[in-house]
């Protein structure tokens, strides 16, 4: 503790020839202990007094800086902001939940003080965002690319409306690509081909999609840039034919499904492979099946009833053909678009739990943070101690030439690098 006596030096008011002089270094943060994320919060103090002679005698206290902060003038952390944030877009937990959880602790803040937060935080990592999304474009020889469903309030009509959430994705690691893997989540208010034609403008290359219409024109000869290549899904197409399997009785989808499980049977092998011998094996392999396949599908089809389910399956992989078999001459093409629709997972369970995005910006803000969220999850990076990191980067005037340091995957290799220099 500290006398009145030394108060009294300490404030200047001594008569001593050699003062003593404080400082004092006080911290006061509410944090979640790290092993118990929803546990109850925990306040910390910490004083460290230090004493030093020859201290001028008038000038007293002297303050440095308070540091910056995201709330400017508040009293949040950034690691309690990016708990908040983690905690709804990685644990799928509702800001009205957090409020509740933290008020059984005695902290009351109500939900659209933590809405604010998290607005504040998905504007501080928007550049990273938009540096994803083109460098993904940039450099990637391939891509898998899918859309989801995003309901958004609309005040006007006292309903919500449909946005959708379009995902790019990149996962080399099946072919031994030295890419890091990485998706970006951008929210447009529609599905049609034209919010495709925007989100993918920039990039040449193979695109992994399912067999809906609004990517065809990204096919066209006519397409500024070029054409894209797109590669169909055979889970799609597998998915089909097993909802008919399962109503039971249904001889033609039970071989179609025995016939598809040998192909990835054969994927299950050359997974990890360099792209030369996993199209080397699928041809030898592969190309055989595939081929013995279309001319059965033909026939099935001519045997059905038009109209009906079987049918449409059926019609399905002959209309999909050309992009079907597109990966039998590439190795480094998956055999079905599954890396994004994995990727769309959590934005699912996200949905389910908060039904609804407030406005535009919060749809936009909610695909930037699930964005770098889930780009950490594919590197094996803590997403709530990357975004603490740089969150406090970021407010403290962290350069734009960087940006690319703060990416999951540079972030670890320099915090891994960091942690070996202290133990050093």
């Amino acid at each position: 503790g500290i006398s009145g006596k030394d108060l009294q030096r300490l404030l200047g008011f001594g008569s001593y020839k050699t003062a003593w002089t404080w400082l004092h270094k006080i911290r006061t943060a509410m944090v979640r202990p790290e092993r118990e994320p929803l546990g109850p919060f925990v306040q910390m103090d910490e004083a460290l007094v230090c004493e030093k002679t020859g201290a001028d005698e008038v000038a007293g206290i002297i303050q440095a800086p308070a540091p910056a902060r995201l709330i400017e003038g508040g009293l949040p952390t950034e690691r309690l902001i990016a708990d908040v944030v983690v905690s709804k877009f990685s644990d799928h937990l509702p800001l009205y939940r957090q409020s509740q959880i933290m008020a059984r602790s005695g902290v009351h803040i109500e939900r659209s003080t933590l809405a604010g937060w998290v607005g504040a935080a998905a504007a501080e990592l928007q550049p990273l965002h938009d540096w994803l999304v083109e460098q993904l474009k940039k450099e990637s020889p391939k891509l898998f690319c899918d859309e989801t469903p995003c309901p958004v309030l609309d005040p006007g009509r006292g309903e919500t409306k449909t946005g959708y959430m379009w995902a790019l994705a990149r996962d080399d690691r099946p072919w031994g690509g030295t890419l890091p893997p990485a998706v970006a989540y951008t929210y447009a208010p529609g599905r049609g081909g034209v919010h495709a034609a925007k989100l993918l403008d920039g990039f040449n290359g193979v695109l992994q999609v399912d067999g809906y219409s609004a990517y065809d024109q990204l096919s066209r000869a006519t397409r500024a840039g070029g054409p894209i290549t797109l590669a169909y899904c055979w889970s799609h197409l597998r998915r089909k034919f097993y909802e008919l399997y399962v109503g039971g009785n249904q001889p033609i989808a039970t071989q179609a499904l025995a016939r598809i499980k040998k192909l990835y049977e054969i994927e299950a092998e050359i997974r990890g492979q360099p792209p030369e011998v996993r199209r080397t094996l699928r041809q030898e392999k592969a190309k055989p099946l595939v081929e013995a396949l279309k001319p059965w599908l033909e026939e099935s089809l001519a045997k059905v009833s038009k109209g009906s389910k079987l049918a449409e399956a059926l019609a399905y992989g002959l209309n999909q053909w050309d992009g079907l078999v597109l990966y039998l001459d590439d190795g480094r093409i998956e055999i079905d678009s599954n890396t994004v629709e994995r990727s769309i997972r959590p934005l699912a369970l996200t949905r389910k739990n908060a039904l609804f995005a407030g406005h535009d910006m919060g749809a936009a803000s909610w695909a930037t943070a699930a964005t770098l969220i889930e780009t950490c999850k594919l590197n094996q990076v803590d997403p709530l101690a990357w975004m603490t990191d740089v969150l406090t980067k970021l407010v403290n005037r962290w350069p734009a030439s960087k940006i690319e340091e703060l990416m999951p995957w540079a972030w670890a290799v320099a915090a891994k690098a960091e942690r070996a220099q202290k133990a050093a």
